[in-house]
């Protein structure tokens, strides 16, 4: 496997082990493909730490973890709606080493249900970012987010994202966030999603979500809006990222959603920790 794609999560203690599962239906779905996979956090000790690196290298993959240096972070706001986590995935082009060029960010409560590669091969052209929106069909909220950030842009789901680093690099300053957080604090809803589709909304490539960041919770809307398109059938052979946006994680038994038998299917390959 001579091709290479960087993956990126930020997770605590409590989270990364969610990670094995995104990473074993990576397996499964895009074999011809090796990854350097990439942890940022603020809480695993050096056995943690470790233990990532093996469940990466029990898939193929080589893993690499970034503990937060509270440097970086000392003049950061931070109360109890802002927690210090909130800036990692924006500061990564901070943390992650110059000579990582791009790499796509995950977060641990999704599924790669089809190949992944297509996406990072995608061409960026002059974006910096690529990322979906769950609000197109939904234009009131659509309109009163760029209201309320005073944007001109869809209001983009960060849990997915493509990230040019040698662009963002050039973009993203901590100052920036730091000071956008002290002047809007009392609009945030979703404060480092508010933060970058505020602050780099304009520099991002929309990307179908019905298949880079399909919101597991919106079946129904997907289906009527799509005039049944977007079935089950469609969703299996064409969404490639299943992402459990919410509260309700698929993890946990007692919660029933839509698509949880897919996730505990590959909890279960996990758990057997098949090749």
């Amino acid at each position: 496997m001579d091709k290479k794609m960087d993956i990126l999560f930020t997770a605590d203690s409590n989270y990364v082990k969610y990670i094995s599962v995104v990473l074993k239906s990576l397996a499964v779905n895009d074999s011809n493909y090796n990854c350097c996979v990439h942890l940022i956090h603020d809480d695993l000790n050096a056995e943690q730490e470790e233990n990532f690196r093996k469940m990466c290298s029990n898939y193929g993959y080589t893993g690499h973890t970034y503990r937060i240096n509270d440097q970086l972070l000392q003049q950061a706001p931070v109360n109890k709606h802002y927690s210090s986590a909130m800036y990692y995935r924006l500061l990564a082009v901070e943390i992650l080493p110059e000579t990582l060029k791009k790499v796509i960010y995950l977060d641990p409560d999704l599924l790669i249900i089809n190949p992944l590669h297509p996406l990072w091969e995608m061409p960026m052209e002059e974006y910096a970012f690529l990322a979906a929106s769950h609000t197109e069909d939904h234009e009131v909220i659509d309109n009163l987010n760029r209201v309320r950030l005073n944007t001109d842009t869809p209001y983009y789901n960060t849990g997915v994202l493509v990230m040019d680093l040698e662009k963002a690099r050039n973009l993203i300053q901590k100052q920036d966030i730091y000071a956008y957080i002290e002047k809007n604090e009392n609009i945030m809803f979703l404060p480092d999603q508010d933060i970058f589709n505020a602050l780099y909304g304009n520099v991002t490539k929309a990307i179908p979500d019905e298949i880079w960041n399909y919101d597991a919770r919106k079946y129904p809307q997907y289906y009527v809006s799509s005039k049944g398109l977007f079935d089950e059938k469609w969703i299996i052979q064409n969404t490639a990222i299943l992402h459990f946006c919410g509260k309700h994680k698929p993890w946990n038994s007692e919660q029933h959603s839509w698509f949880h038998y897919i996730y505990w299917h590959y909890m279960q390959l996990t758990e057997r920790n098949e090749p």
